[in-house]
């Protein structure tokens, strides 16, 4: 019966103009997917570590034990969890759109589907819409997951209905947003992990460059502070959330309110989706006609030239990426020396973005070195020389450090003059730290790549599983949403480590631990991946 039902309403919502049968078809093969039930596991995994470090940090930290004091601090506790809760799903939402949606034309281009849709009678807007709400489908479905937890907060007190709907329709906007850009990015790119990089670059844009120009124009007194902070809250989704987390629970004395509305935020982010989803509109055609011409010339051009042309286009990669290192580091010191502070927060969210396209960009040489080989059917003629594993396996490494080595020196760089223009005591053993886990980092995104490279087939999946198993181990086991750290911390605050020196010995700790763990995990998947490297050829 309820089946049936389903049924019904997709047919009916089948006959609307803008999603035709391009929705219907979607939605019914995502429920087939097993990576979508994956998917919401890991969510639902990654929500409750969330929860629970945020409740912890809060209970730890203040120590509350006896009965009255525990429910006079609840409606704190509610704020505090509730906070983390809807700023977690602000960035994995906008993330899971990006990637969902990555390969929605790109694949269709590569497999010579989009031709065939286009000799039908269904339109190019039929297929942009079908595309992007079939995969936003997904990330409602996630976003619907975190109501039922932010409603039991809400009996604690303290959580205004206000702030959830604003941070669920902050959230849904930023999300939509997200996939549209990485729908349009997708007729541009071939690959998923290009159109990620691209998202990423686009990002940077909106998070630190911009920024950055706003508090330069402010510092100049040429713009005013509420005015700056009001035109940053039209595009930034993350200072929206900021700025209304801190009118809901307003932390010190009132100061000058900025113009800021977050309903005009979302107003705006769906004006800027729109205009991306009718330009993905316009370029459904053009890459069609993009993918027939690779096609055709696939088989008259030899393997040489396109080599050439790739080395080629690393080589002006790699040049673009040293020469804005060199910039931004000159504008870190400069801003630094004039002690022009409100840069920092905006070079920290270049020097992460920054360095995640660099480890994107290792990640795709070293898993996709053995994938790509698979692909085209080639790795099983590699595997039948007298080439041993283990030569196999170095080369493949060597040939992705070789190709990234100008965009993870220049990725370091800018984290390290981020870290030195923190003031941050001691200096040498904070230098010495910074460079120790990127070495670490970069040893285990290999290492990882390779692994997943010898254990599954696609490109994509092995990419993806690459920077989701870094991201985990370095920013939630050994990061400071793992309980154990809001544990640590409330020990130390307990005895009395209220001054600089126990946290800065925390933090160190858990740097060290991440250097060891990522060293360590490395070399274990090293040896798992000479174990695969016969065992998945196909």
């Amino acid at each position: 019966m309820q089946t049936a039902a389903t049924f019904s309403f997709l047919r009916h919502l089948a006959l609307l103009p803008l999603t035709g049968p391009i929705l219907d078809k979607e939605v019914r093969v995502a429920s087939r997917r097993v990576r979508n039930y994956v998917l919401r596991a890991a969510y639902v995994l990654l929500l409750g570590v969330f929860t629970v470090s945020a409740w912890y940090y809060v209970v730890g930290l203040w120590g509350t034990r006896t009965g009255v004091f525990a429910v006079s601090r609840a409606p704190e506790i509610g704020r505090h969890v509730a906070s983390q809760i809807i700023w977690f799903q602000l960035a994995a939402a906008q993330l899971i759109a990006a990637v969902m949606l990555s390969s929605s034309i790109g694949d269709e281009v590569h497999s010579g589907t989009l031709s065939l849709l286009m000799t039908t009678p269904i339109c190019s807007a039929q297929i942009v819409v079908g595309k992007l709400l079939s995969g936003l489908l997904q990330v409602v479905l996630l976003l619907a997951i975190s109501l039922p937890v932010l409603a039991i907060l809400r009996v604690l007190g303290g959580v205004p209905w206000g702030f959830v709907l604003a941070g669920f329709c902050i959230t849904l906007t930023a999300s939509v947003f997200a996939g549209a850009l990485s729908l349009l990015l997708s007729t541009y790119y071939r690959h998923s992990y290009d159109v990620i990089s691209a998202g990423i670059v686009v990002y940077l844009l909106m998070l630190a460059i911009v920024p950055a120009v706003a508090a330069a124009l402010v510092s100049t007194g040429k713009l005013s502070q509420p005015l700056s902070s009001g035109i940053l809250g039209l595009i930034n989704p993350f200072r929206t959330l900021y700025l209304v987390d801190s009118r809901t629970w307003p932390a010190g004395p009132p100061a000058v309110r900025p113009l800021f509305s977050w309903p005009v935020h979302c107003l705006t982010m769906a004006v800027v989706t729109a205009a991306i989803v009718s330009a993905s509109i316009g370029r459904i055609r053009r890459a069609n006609l993009a993918g027939l011409s690779a096609r055709a010339g696939r088989s008259d051009c030899p393997a040489g030239p396109k080599k050439q042309n790739l080395c080629r286009g690393w080589r002006r990669s790699d040049i673009v990426a040293g020469v804005v290192a060199l910039a931004v580091c000159a504008l870190a010191i400069a801003a630094d020396a004039t002690g022009m502070g409100a840069y920092g927060a905006y070079l920290y969210y270049f020097s992460w973005g920054f360095w995640m396209v660099a480890l994107l960009r290792l990640a795709v040489s070293a898993a996709g070195g053995i994938t790509r080989e698979k692909e085209s059917g080639t790795w099983p003629v590699l595997l039948a020389t007298p080439l041993d594993d283990d030569r196999i396996l170095r080369v493949k490494a060597y040939a992705a450090l070789r190709s990234n080595i100008v965009l993870l020196l220049s990725a370091t760089a800018v984290q390290v003059c981020f870290m030195l223009c923190e003031r941050a005591s001691p200096k040498a053993l904070s230098f010495a730290l910074c460079v120790l886990s990127a070495a670490a980092s970069v040893f285990f995104i290999t290492t990882a790549g390779l692994y997943f490279g010898t254990r599954l087939r696609g490109t994509t999946t092995a990419v993806v599983a690459t920077l989701g198993a870094y991201l985990c181990l370095n920013y939630i086991v050994c990061g400071r949403h793992n309980p154990l750290f809001g544990w640590l911390l409330w020990k130390i605050a307990s005895k009395g480590g209220t001054g600089s020196a126990p946290f800065m010995l925390l933090a160190f700790g858990m740097g060290t631990a991440t250097f060891v763990l990522d060293t360590a995990l490395g070399m274990v998947l090293v040896r798992r991946a000479l174990r695969n490297l016969r065992r998945r050829i196909f």
